[in-house]
């Protein structure tokens, strides 16, 4: 166990010498301050798959189609569209009044150089590419998708809000090249980023945009309305849980979005405080590899760090409460439609004579394992720790390389061996959505080196895929979903550690929270004191 009380008393007095230095505001601004986990390590949502890069993106950008709370896909850019009877033909026009930042329009050509972008860069975009006959624009409020064959997730993948999220750019700002990160971060969303008056490492602010024309239906999750909320968004980065607890009760800040375990008693009992889930859905713990140094370039090494994975001792470290964490060993998210258990006994079977023998099949040598560990955000800080003592039970000499978590993304996204900087595991979160099924996994894509960091190659596991998503009844997807689970834990590209509850903390001043998978922050209204 962390020893959070010890931290809170050695820096229960940071409250009195800690101010947050605003951006410099109008007086009668409303400035909602909220605290992200980390700070982010790009700003480019095409080139970082971390939560913090979305919570700036959903208020800079917009895609063409956006989730409900009911997770029904609804038009977002798009102002309507047509299917033809055939489904290989899709007709859309794009919202009246909808422009980017510049005050320019936003044309067919700029959704068009998007979703190209976004193709090369998603693995389920790539798929929808695969049948794309034709993408052309009709005018500059219209284009057309025509298909070679039906696929009846093409507005899903529209939608999609796991990273790669195909938010829609001005075709300048990415005409150098789908490998050239965005330096210019002009969107068509209700704020707009503000350079000046941010700095890296420790606030980015964004202010609302006064020209937005957004959409006339109410708010719903990530649908309808985007309209902002306050005059002035400031995003935080504050490494210390118990500093950023204390500005809230102060009022220095608004909004706390990963709350530590460590600190959900303190602040349940202060008054003004309200702690609860942003996302009421779980969230699931993930140990992922890199498939492609050794050791766990070979399946055997990588299922026996799943034989040992008590997922038991994983879920504490993320919870305060006892009923926020629970045993998950699907792929999927446990209240998913496809969740299933084929496959799963190797998941934490704690058969360590069975573990060590596949290690010395796999012919581990010896050499350290780097297992990366983000030293800024604690539940993952503590996940890694566990992580390692796990793989050093097994025989496995551990290397634990400590760095904040900016620094950790720009180290996995090494290809070298371990030797020159390279790593062989690193710990995250998923959230629910993000494991809901085949077709939108990010740790199951199985691309080879298209895929997400870790870089794992399964064409059987892919071939799986497609067939899932050509399936047209739900029975025939939910066998092909048993298939894909059981191909994936065969080869086991990561380890699923347990699912959570993840709470945050927020003043009882703000309203308009939406909750539930992927909520933006844009929609909150803080009341005046």
């Amino acid at each position: 166990m962390r020893n959070g009380r010890l931290r809170a008393f050695l820096t229960s007095a940071a409250v009195g010498f800690f101010c947050v230095v605003a951006a410099p505001v109008f007086a009668e601004q409303n400035v909602l301050r909220v605290v992200i986990e980390s700070d982010p390590p790009s700003l480019d949502p095409t080139q970082s798959t971390s939560a913090v890069v979305t919570y700036f993106a959903d208020l800079v950008y917009e895609p063409l189609f956006a989730y409900d709370s009911k997770g029904s896909v609804q038009p977002q850019l798009v102002q309507n569209y047509t299917v033809s009877e055939d489904h290989l033909k899709y007709t859309f026009t794009l919202r009246d009044g909808a422009t980017f930042h510049d005050g320019k329009p936003v044309k067919s050509a700029d959704v068009i150089a998007s979703l190209e972008r976004f193709f090369s860069k998603d693995s389920s975009g790539s798929e929808l590419k695969k049948r794309i006959k034709a993408l052309q624009a009709s005018d500059d409020k219209s284009f057309t998708l025509t298909l070679s064959e039906p696929y009846g997730f093409v507005l899903d993948v529209l939608a999609k809000r796991t990273p790669t999220i195909p938010y829609i750019y001005p075709a300048w700002t990415i005409a150098a090249g789908t490998g050239v990160p965005i330096s210019d971060h002009t969107g068509s969303g209700p704020y707009i980023y503000d350079p000046q008056a941010s700095r890296p490492g420790s606030v980015l602010t964004l202010r609302r945009n006064p020209q937005y024309a957004g959409r006339t239906e109410p708010q719903d999750l990530l649908a309808g309305s985007r309209k902002g909320g306050s005059d002035v968004i400031e995003l935080h980065s504050m490494p210390d849980s118990q500093t950023a607890a204390n500005a809230l009760t102060a009022g220095e800040v608004d909004f706390i979005s990963d709350l530590d375990p460590d600190l959900v008693e303190q602040l349940q009992t202060t008054p003004g405080i309200v702690v609860g889930p942003f996302d009421p859905r779980s969230g699931t713990i993930l140990l992922r590899f890199n498939s492609l140094t050794p050791p766990f370039n070979d399946a055997r090494a990588r299922r026996a760090v799943a034989m040992v994975t008590d997922q038991s001792q994983y879920f504490p470290l993320v919870t305060a409460r006892p009923e926020d964490g629970k045993e998950c060993k699907s792929i999927f998210t446990c209240d998913s439609p496809y969740t299933n258990f084929v496959g799963s006994d190797v998941i934490g079977n704690m058969d360590v004579d069975a573990a060590k023998k596949l290690v010395k099949e796999s012919g581990y040598d010896g050499r350290p394992i780097v297992v990366l560990q983000p030293t800024d955000v604690p539940n993952l800080k503590a996940i890694a720790l566990v992580a390692a003592q796990q793989l050093r039970s097994i025989g496995f000499n551990v290397e634990v390389a400590a760095s904040d978590w900016a620094t950790l993304i720009q180290r996995r996204a090494l290809k070298v061996p371990q030797s020159e900087g390279g790593w062989n595991l690193f710990v995250t979160t998923a959230t629910a959505d993000q494991l809901d099924s085949p077709l939108n996994s990010l740790p199951a894509n199985m691309n080879c080196e298209t895929s997400w960091a870790g870089w794992p190659c399964d064409k059987v596991a892919e071939d799986i895929k497609s067939a899932f998503e050509r399936a047209t009844s739900v029975d025939e997807r939910k066998k092909l979903a048993a298939d894909f689970q059981a191909r994936i834990l065969e080869v086991m590209p990561y380890v699923p550690a347990g699912q959570f509850v993840s709470l945050s903390a927020w003043r009882d001043k703000l309203q308009s929270i939406a909750k539930g998978p992927g909520a933006p922050f844009y929609g909150i209204v803080k009341k005046a004191d």
